[in-house]
């Protein structure tokens, strides 16, 4: 009977150890399924990084051509600028244009150059913000030269344009100067 205990004996420990073993592999097969759970996390989670950060770089440079020309359209303005005072102070002189075939010319061939620079603006995505007197004041497209004291408007109203403003492409190029009145 000895010999039976043993065997049996024997037979428990391989069982036991066998058991053991399963429960081993069993620990080791779920720690591997973690570690893929996570690492499958890992590369998911990189991906989508890498995706939102090829949207944004593609925006930026979206943006970037869209805007690149801005240095050089706020520049031009300079140009339109000087195309009014032309056509405001030609209006001085409007007798001597009428009756001076040359001067006509010269003044029609000014008035040309301004539109074309206007239309090839338009072209461009430039325009001029709308501001007339008797508009209220708007700090997003207006700068503010001087406040006056004015009894025939309301406080905040544009009484002088100075200067046009211009948007490029939905973007503020340059604000219109005016003066606005305040509370007296």
């Amino acid at each position: 009977m000895s010999e039976e205990n043993n065997q049996s004996d024997g037979n428990s420990e391989k069982n036991l150890e066998s058991v053991n073993e399963n429960a081993s592999l069993e620990d080791q097969v779920q720690k591997l399924k973690d570690e893929i759970g996570m690492l499958k996390d890992t590369v998911l989670r990189k991906m989508a990084e890498s995706e939102n950060l090829r949207k944004r770089l593609e925006k930026e440079k979206e943006e970037v051509i869209r805007y690149s020309n801005a240095k050089f359209a706020k520049d031009l303005l300079a140009v339109v600028d000087n195309f009014e005072r032309v056509s405001e102070n030609s209006a001085s002189i409007k007798e001597k244009i009428e009756t001076d075939d040359g001067l006509k010319a010269f003044f029609a061939g000014i008035e040309l150059c301004e539109k074309e620079l206007i239309s090839t603006f338009k072209r461009h995505g430039i325009y001029r913000t709308e501001v007339k007197e008797g508009d209220e004041f708007n700090p997003e497209y207006h700068q503010a030269m001087c406040e006056l004291d004015s009894p025939d408007h309301k406080a905040g109203v544009i009484i002088k344009v100075f200067q046009t403003g211009y948007i490029y492409n939905d973007r503020l190029l340059r604000p219109a100067m005016v003066s606005v009145s305040k509370k007296t």
